[in-house]
C-alpha cells in the first residue's frame, strides 16, 4: 500500500495527515516529508494517524528523527493511531517523547 501525505501549516503548528501503512517501503516518503520541513523552528508538529493501519520500526525510526530534530519545547502529537500502533510506541518508549491524542479535540 502506498502513503498519502497531506502537509498543511499553520501560524503555531504543522500538520501531517498520512493515509495509508508505513513500513520500510515507505517511511522514506515520511523522511522526505518531515526533512522538508524546519523542525528545529516550527511549531509543534501534529502528525495525523487516523488512516494508517500498520507502522514498522520505520516508522518509529521517522518519528524519533523529527522529535530529535524539533525544540524540546514543542510536541509531536500522533492523533488517532490505532491500538497497535500505540502499544509499539509505549513498549519501545517513545511515548515518553510524542503525546498520543484520539482527536484533534484533545490537543
Amino acid at each position: 500500500m502506498n502513503l498519502a501525505i497531506e502537509s498543511v501549516s499553520n501560524d503555531s503548528y504543522h500538520l501531517l495527515v498520512l493515509e495509508g501503512d508505513i513500513d520500510t517501503k515507505t517511511a522514506p516518503e515520511l523522511f522526505e516529508a518531515l526533512n522538508q520541513l524546519e523542525l528545529a523552528s516550527i511549531g509543534d508538529l501534529r502528525i495525523d494517524m487516523n488512516s494508517v493501519g500498520f507502522m514498522s520500526s520505520a516508522g518509529l525510526r521517522a518519528l524519533l528523527f523529527a522529535k530529535q530534530k524539533m525544540s524540546n519545547l514543542n510536541r509531536l502529537i500522533l492523533i488517532g493511531a490505532n491500538n497497535e500502533i500505540i502499544e509499539v510506541i509505549t513498549k519501545t518508549g517513545l511515548s515518553d517523547a510524542v503525546m498520543l491524542v484520539t482527536s484533534h479535540d484533545e490537543i
